[in-house]
């Protein structure tokens, strides 16, 4: 059902010259002042054709270019922006480098109000199934809603750019989304009719099974080892019974099904982390976000290798480090201090990798830049010298230049010591010999004790003999 008097239909498709480095991305869009919108694209690409990132490119902000071009092919006659994106995300091992970016785009008057933006190519990587050509189209609705007085806002998705898959093994997928408006969101597979969606990767994924009310993909890897392709439309609605949607977003991916001498049960696990599958955490612009990741390996003889993430803009990423002394759990942490221009919704995703290839599931997480200034520790009271203090949420530094100096003193003194002691009974720094610090927690019950550099039972750390 339709609460609108007339429709400004926008229809984005993309292109790319060079498909076989293509991995994947999302168009959405949302809109903004003065008779604009601001389209936001998500893009991966073959990391040895030439997108080379690192942690450096990330931290520096570089522009890098990308392949192909957004227009506007119908209702008139725009190249609206060049593919270049920020990279925020890349794996050496999946040679793959992800990244995003934001063009705003003024509307223009048209006798009928049809608008298409494109994107489309011949080929992509050698697939399985389908693979000739392939294309992504985001539709978007433009009136004023009669039930918010706005005009609406698309659904966003984030989705790494390859998922691997266990031959023999069953997976539940969960695709995240999320909608600013608060309507209902669901999936469906991209169709070739009655509007080609997708070209050649139209329901490329044989076997699967697509909740689209939960966003749910479910899949038993028996079929044939090799990629796979995944082209589907995230659509929200007003109501669960409508059937119009009001807007239509493209997300693509691929699946690799590989062999594996594991056992299926061995996959990854990621033990409770603050940032949980479902959370939401609001972080004012320019206040710092630090957060730890942790992953457990799922068998005493596998390691974890990587955590792989779907990031904002900026966001840096640490190396991945050994935690605690099982033996079985790696951590990295995260870092991000977003922008006024980032003010919104954003959604962060992470998966765990061992060293034989196979994956955690995905978790996802909200992150809300509000624009308002946090309450914080008062800037009045000095800093005590023997703790680095955390902020109440006890997710972020005070004094981030601070934690450097101490980390450099403790590291370089005599004793070395790599731990200190933070305002948060629960949570500690760990240090490293080049002076970062990283805010680790220790686990429920526990809390740190400085005296034996370890987590103890609550109340129970003596500072004496």
């Amino acid at each position: 059902m339709m609460l609108f008097p007339s429709t400004f239909l926008y229809t984005c498709l993309f292109y790319l010259v060079e498909s076989s480095h293509f991995r994947g991305g999302i168009i959405s869009w949302k809109p903004t002042e003065n008779n604009q919108i601001e389209l936001n694209y998500r893009v991966a690409f073959r990391a040895s054709s030439g997108h080379t990132c690192d942690a450096n490119t990330i931290r520096n902000g570089s522009l890098l270019s990308g392949e192909g071009s957004l227009q506007c092919v119908k209702g008139c006659s725009d190249t609206i922006t060049t593919m270049s994106y920020y990279c925020t995300d890349f794996s050496a091992t999946e040679d793959w480098t992800s990244g995003t970016n934001s063009v705003k785009y003024n509307l223009s008057a048209s006798s009928n109000n049809l608008f298409t933006f494109g994107f489309s190519s011949c080929c992509w990587i050698p697939l399985v199934e389908g693979g000739s050509d392939w294309r992504m189209r985001t539709t978007a609705n433009l009136t004023v809603r009669q039930d918010t007085g706005k005009i609406n806002s698309s659904p966003i998705s984030a989705m790494q750019p390859v998922v691997r898959f266990s031959y023999g093994c069953d997976y539940t997928l969960k695709i995240p989304v999320s909608d600013d408006d608060g309507d209902v969101v669901k999936c469906r597979w991209s169709k070739l009719t009655p509007t080609d969606e997708c070209g050649g990767v139209c329901e490329t994924l044989s076997g699967s099974y697509l909740d689209e009310s939960s966003c749910v993909l479910s899949y038993n890897a028996t079929r044939s080892m090799g990629w796979y392709a995944v082209a589907l439309q995230i659509e929200d609605f007003q109501k669960s019974a409508d059937r119009a949607p009001l807007s239509s977003v493209s997300l693509q991916f691929l699946i690799v099904v590989t062999n594996s001498s594991a056992s299926c049960e061995s996959r990854p696990v990621l033990p409770p982390n603050i940032i949980t599958d479902g959370s939401i955490h609001h972080i004012s612009d320019y206040k710092i976000f630090n957060e730890s990741i942790i992953a457990r390996s799922g068998a005493a003889t596998l390691r974890i290798t990587a955590i792989d993430t779907v990031s904002p803009i900026g966001m840096i990423k640490s190396e991945i480090f050994p935690y605690g002394t099982s033996g079985r759990e790696w951590f990295v942490t995260v870092t991000w201090e977003p922008m006024k221009t980032q003010i919104g919704t954003h959604l962060f995703c992470y998966t765990a990798v061992d060293n034989l290839g196979q994956t955690s599931d995905q978790t996802c997480a909200t992150l809300v830049v509000d624009g308002e200034v946090a309450d914080d520790v008062s800037t009045d009271t000095p800093e005590p010298d023997n703790l680095i203090v955390l902020n109440p949420e006890c997710n972020a530094f005070k004094t981030p230049q601070k934690v450097h100096t101490k980390c450099i003193e403790a590291t370089t003194g005599d004793p070395k010591l790599f731990y200190l002691a933070t305002s948060c009974s629960s949570n500690f720094v760990q240090c490293t010999e080049l002076g970062t610090g990283y805010i680790m927690r220790c686990a429920p019950g526990t809390e740190w004790c400085q005296h034996f550099l370890t987590c103890v039972h609550v109340g129970s750390c003596k500072t004496e003999g």
